[in-house]
C-alpha cells in the first residue's frame, strides 16, 4: 500500500507564488530568474507559465469569493433591514464583537468583582439558542465507517451494462476495474472530484464519505484536515505508524507500508480496516502461500501418534485434545468453534506454543465461524461467506444455512472463496487421520465393540445416557433403536455423547445406521451402485424392502457382496447382529493401513452392473480389485 503523490512540491510552491502575484499585483516573474550563470531563483519546475497559469486561477478564485461575499453581504443587510423595520427587538442585541461605536453611557452602578457563584436558582427554561464556543470540546467525534459500496467489488464482466457504461465514465476499464488502487481517479479525494466525475460516482452509489474511505481512504487529505469532524481516521493512520512527516514525504513510510495484509499486527490490521481496507484492496495483488492467504500449520494436519510427546501433552492439557478429537479435524467443535477473543487465557497461551497466533488460529482452526457479520464485513470475510451461500440472516440463525456441498461439488468461485477462509480439502471434509486398517472407507470404532463389562465407568455412563444404551442393547449389535437413526437424526445431546464414544457423522452414518437414514437421491452415485450389488433399488429403498441378501449369514455372501458390504462399514459381527459376550472383534485385521487405490480397475464395478465379463479371469480380478474399491469409493462419502 503506497499513498500517492498527492501534493507535489511544485504544485504548492506554484500555489504559493501565484497568490503573492495576484495579492502585490506582479504580472512579470522574470526578475526572479538570474543569468544562466547565476541559476534560477526558483526552483527548476517554477516556470513563468506556470507562475502565470497559477496566477490566473488564484486571481479568478479571489474575484469569486469576494463577488460571493458581496452577494452574501448585500442579502444580509436586506433581511436584517426587513427583520428590524417588521419586528424590533424589546431588547437590545447581544454582539459577540464590540459595536462600531461605543454606548452612551456606561452601567450605573458596576459591580466590583465578577460573581463567584452561579445564579441561587436555574432559569425556568433552556436558553433559545446553543452557546457559543471559541474551541471545540474535548472529546473527539467517534469515527463511524461509512458504508461499503459493494458494486464496486463485483467484477468487470459481471456488472450490469448501465452501471459499467458509468464506470467508464470514471476513465475505469476493465484492467483498472478489476486492480483496485489501478484507476488514477481513486489517487482524488470527493472535494477534488469534477461535478460530473461526481455525479458518476454518486449513480454508482457513492457519497463524499463513502468515496473518501473506499476509494481514496483518505490519503488526498492534509495530514491536519484528517481530524475534522465527520472525518476522524488520523486515530488510525497514526496506528499505522504515520505522522506528519511521513505523511507530507519528509520521512520515510513506515513498516506497515511494505507489510502485506496478514503481517500486520492486529492492531495495524484493525486500523486499517477502519480505514476501508480489506486483504484485496490493501495488497493490492492476488498473495498467497501454497495457495493459500496463510501458510499452513502442517502439523496440525499430522497423525497424533506421530507428534511429538511435548505438543501431544500442550495440546491435551491445554487444548483438551485427544487422540480422537485430534485426528478427525473438525471434531473438536466445542474448542474450534470459538475465535481467538473467545478462548481463555490458559486455551490461548497453549495455543501460542503450538505456534498459533491470532491471525492463524482464526483462519485455519476456527474459519472465522465465531465472527459475528458485522466482523466479517470489516476485514471483508464476508465477500467470501456469501459466496458460498451465507447471508446476514443465516449467520444469525434466521434463516436456515445454505446447504453445504462436498469439496467436490463445489464450483471454482466457491472454492476460491473457501480457500481464503482457510479451507482445504481436509478441513472442509473433516479429515480422518486414523490409520485404517481395515477395509473399511473409516478406521473401525474400537470402543464400540468391547463388551459392556469391560467399558469403564465413565463410559458407561456415557452410553447409558441419551443414547439410551443398556448392557443388553450394547452387547447385542444392531439392537439399540438408536442406531438406526442417521447422525443429523441425533440431538445435540446425543451427538456429543456418541462423539465421546468415538463416533461423528460419517462413522455413525456408516458403522451404525449404514446409510439407511439417506433419501435415494441423497446417496453419491458410487453410493448407489455398491447398494445395487446388494439387491437395493430406487424403488426398493424407501419401501424398506430387504433385499434378499440380508437373509443369509455373512459367511453365506459371495466374497463380492462381502466386499461391497465392507464398503458400507459392514463386517461379520455387525452384519450378523453378534453378541459381544459371545464374540471378540478385531480390531485391526493387518500390520499395513489399506491403500484405497492399489490393484483397482474403475470399469470393474461398471461391468458387473452391467452383466458383462463374466468370465473366471474377470470374476477373479475383479473381487481383489472390489477390496480396494470398498475403501475408494468411501471417498465419495467424505
Amino acid at each position: 500500500m503506497n499513498r500517492p503523490n498527492n501534493h507535489p512540491y511544485s504544485f504548492r510552491v506554484a500555489k504559493l507564488f501565484a497568490t503573492y502575484l495576484v495579492l502585490f499585483e506582479v504580472t512579470d516573474v522574470s526578475c526572479l530568474a538570474g543569468s544562466p550563470a547565476e541559476g534560477n531563483l526558483l526552483p527548476e519546475s517554477m516556470t513563468n507559465d506556470k507562475i502565470h497559469q497559477q496566477h490566473n486561477i488564484v486571481r479568478e478564485l479571489a474575484e469569486n469569493k469576494q463577488e460571493n461575499y458581496n452577494d452574501k453581504q448585500i442579502d444580509k443587510e436586506e433581511d436584517d433591514e426587513e427583520q428590524a423595520t417588521a419586528n424590533p427587538t424589546p431588547k437590545p442585541t447581544v454582539s459577540l464583537s464590540p459595536s462600531a461605536t461605543p454606548s452612551y453611557a456606561p452601567t450605573a452602578n458596576p459591580s466590583a468583582s465578577p460573581s463567584s457563584a452561579p445564579s441561587a436558582e436555574p432559569s425556568p427554561s433552556p436558553s433559545s439558542s446553543p452557546t457559543l464556543s471559541s474551541a471545540p470540546s474535548s472529546a473527539p467525534i467517534p469515527y463511524s465507517r461509512p458504508p461499503r459500496v459493494d458494486i464496486r467489488y463485483v467484477p468487470w464482466i459481471d456488472l450490469p451494462a448501465d452501471i459499467a457504461t458509468t464506470a467508464t465514465l470514471l476513465n475505469y476499464t476493465y484492467e483498472t476495474w478489476n486492480d483496485y488502487g489501478a484507476n488514477s481517479i481513486e489517487n482524488l479525494n470527493w472535494d477534488r472530484l469534477s461535478r460530473n466525475e461526481k455525479m458518476y460516482a454518486a449513480i454508482l452509489g457513492y457519497q463524499r464519505e463513502s468515496w473518501d474511505c473506499w476509494q481514496n481512504h483518505y490519503q488526498s487529505l492534509r495530514w491536519i484536515d484528517l481530524d475534522n469532524e465527520g472525518i476522524q481516521s488520523k486515530q488510525w493512520w497514526e496506528a499505522l505508524g504515520w505522522d506528519i512527516s511521513s505523511w507530507n514525504k519528509y520521512d520515510d513510510p513506515p513498516a506497515s507500508n511494505d507489510k502485506y495484509w496478514y503481517l500486520l499486527s492486529e492492531e495495524e490490521r484493525f486500523a486499517a480496516a477502519q480505514l476501508c481496507y480489506f486483504k484485496r484492496t490493501w495488497d493490492e495483488a492476488e498473495v498467497y502461500v501454497d495457495g493459500f492467504p496463510l501458510e499452513k500449520p502442517e502439523y496440525r494436519y499430522t497423525n497424533w501418534f506421530d507428534l511429538d510427546v511435548s505438543v501431544r501433552r500442550i495440546a491435551s492439557d491445554g487444548l483438551k485434545y485427544s487422540d480422537f478429537l485430534w485426528n478427525v479435524v473438525g471434531l473438536h467443535d466445542s474448542l474450534e468453534a470459538r475465535d481467538w477473543k473467545q478462548l481463555t487465557p490458559v486455551e490461548q497461551k497453549a495455543a501460542r506454543l503450538l505456534e498459533f497466533s491470532q491471525t492463524s488460529w482464526d483462519c485455519w482452526i476456527n474459519n472465522y465461524r465465531g465472527y459475528s457479520w458485522e466482523e466479517l464485513q470489516l476485514f471483508g470475510l464476508d465477500f467470501f461467506y456469501s459466496s458460498l451461500g451465507w447471508n446476514d440472516q443465516s449467520w444469525a440463525g434466521l434463516e436456515e444455512a445454505p446447504e453445504k456441498k462436498s469439496w467436490k461439488e463445489l464450483n471454482v468461485e466457491e472454492r476460491r472463496a473457501a480457500i481464503e477462509l482457510c479451507y482445504s480439502f481436509e478441513t472442509w471434509e473433516g479429515y480422518d487421520m486414523t490409520i485404517n486398517y481395515g477395509p473399511f472407507p473409516f478406521a473401525k470404532p474400537k470402543r464400540r465393540y468391547v463388551e459392556w463389562a469391560d467399558l469403564s465407568e465413565e463410559i458407561q455412563i456415557i452410553a447409558n445416557g441419551t443414547l439410551e444404551y443398556t448392557e443388553e442393547k450394547w452387547n447385542n449389535l444392531g439392537s439399540a433403536k438408536i442406531e438406526t437413526l442417521g447422525w443429523d437424526e441425533l440431538t445435540d445431546e446425543q451427538q456429543s455423547d456418541a462423539v465421546d464414544l468415538g463416533f461423528y457423522k460419517k462413522t455413525w452414518d456408516c458403522f451404525h445406521s449404514h446409510y439407511r437414514s439417506y433419501d435415494w437421491n441423497e446417496l453419491s452415485t458410487s453410493q448407489q451402485d455398491i447398494f445395487r450389488l446388494l439387491g437395493w433399488s430406487e424403488s426398493k429403498w424407501p419401501n424398506n424392502e430387504t433385499p434378499s441378501s440380508y437373509e443369509k449369514q455373512w459367511d453365506q455372501l459371495s466374497t463380492t457382496e462381502q466386499s461391497v458390504a465392507n464398503a458400507v462399514c459392514y463386517f461379520e459381527h455387525n452384519w450378523d447382529r453378534s453378541n459381544l459376550k459371545e464374540e471378540e472383534i478385531a480390531i485391526s485385521s493387518g500390520s499395513n493401513p489399506m491403500n484405497p487405490t492399489q490393484g483397482f480397475d474403475a470399469s470393474d464395478i461398471s461391468d458387473v452392473l452391467n452383466g458383462r465379463k463374466n468370465s473366471a479371469n474377470t470374476s477373479k480380478r475383479f473381487t481383489t480389485s472390489f477390496i480396494a474399491f470398498s475403501a475408494l469409493v468411501c471417498m465419495a462419502f467424505m
